[in-house]
């Protein structure tokens, strides 16, 4: 999602550190990696956001639809 725009967050420095602490164990490169990661799989589990892109969507119809099974 590089291409994408981002926002800055301010986070408590508390939570920072146990992130920058654990990276290993939390199995990210990154604070950035892991908080995206861990609001996108909230808004995805609770059903405010979607779990494929607009574009994304559109291939998998046009794949099913040259499979035959799309009409």
């Amino acid at each position: 999602m590089s291409d994408e725009k981002r926002r800055t967050v301010r986070i408590d420095e508390e939570i920072v550190h146990a992130i920058e602490t654990h990276l290993k164990e939390l199995g990210a490169g990154s604070v950035e990696e892991y908080v995206e990661a861990v609001l996108r799989a909230r808004l995805l589990a609770e059903g405010f956001l979607a779990p494929y892109s607009l574009e994304e969507e559109r291939e998998v119809e046009r794949r099913l639809r040259d499979l035959g099974y799309l009409d």
